[in-house]
């Protein structure tokens, strides 16, 4: 991956990395499934983002930047690894936020969690795990964009939360001498079996149909 001019050092800019996208996510959550319009708006601008390089939407400056933790870029430098990872993170809530009454951010469920609950329900657990494997193997960022985005959009269709603090941190240590870790722990949680596993009781919110909302034709 092309490195940023600015180095965020792997050890200490993630957890304020975490707790930025997590505070940003659980208002935004909250007052979407309120049905409240700033927030239908909102993350109806986000998703427009997915996919997108940071900064190139003007409008989402305020949502992606304004405050975002630690050294500013220098002038003419490419984003940052916490730019990326903040803007990937909180662009992906928001889609799988849409068109869910239920709360798409849940604290302490990481990505491996929530796609081994997904394989669970899936009618092919084997397309599940080989979009998983693929998100795993991915060697550029906008590679990792692309998988997590299709994992997302099944999740959200099996209305199974996550953790986006945690994702962010993750997307962070992806572009860092720690992206081995980031991996070996996704495995682990993916191939857990968990004493809710064996009696068929899992975590996440149940599937259910999603009512339709004024946002749903937004992309």
């Amino acid at each position: 991956m092309t490195q940023p001019a600015v180095d965020d050092p792997p050890a200490a800019r993630p957890t304020t990395l975490g707790r930025f996208v997590a505070s940003r996510v659980t208002a935004w959550q909250r007052d979407y499934t309120r049905r409240r319009p700033q927030a239908l708006a909102t993350l109806a601008r986000l998703r427009r983002g997915i996919g997108k390089d940071v900064g190139a939407l003007p409008e989402l400056w305020q949502y992606t930047l304004d405050g975002l933790p630690g050294p500013a870029p220098r002038d003419g430098d490419p984003p940052s690894w916490t730019e990326q990872a903040a803007y990937t993170a909180l662009t992906l809530f928001a889609l799988h936020q849409q068109s869910r009454r239920e709360e798409m951010h849940q604290p302490g469920q990481s990505l491996g969690t929530a796609v081994r609950l997904l394989k669970s329900r899936a009618t092919s657990e084997e397309a599940v795990r080989r979009r998983f494997e693929a998100l795993g193997t991915a060697e550029t960022f906008s590679e990792i964009v692309h998988h997590a985005r299709g994992l997302i959009t099944q999740l959200r269709g099996e209305a199974i939360p996550l953790d986006y603090g945690m994702l962010a941190e993750d997307l962070f240590r992806l572009q860092t001498s720690a992206a081995a870790r980031v991996r070996l722990q996704w495995g682990r949680d993916f191939h857990r079996t968990t004493r809710q596993d064996q009696t068929g009781h899992q975590n996440g919110s149940p599937a259910a149909s999603a009512a339709p909302t004024d946002d749903d034709e937004e992309t």
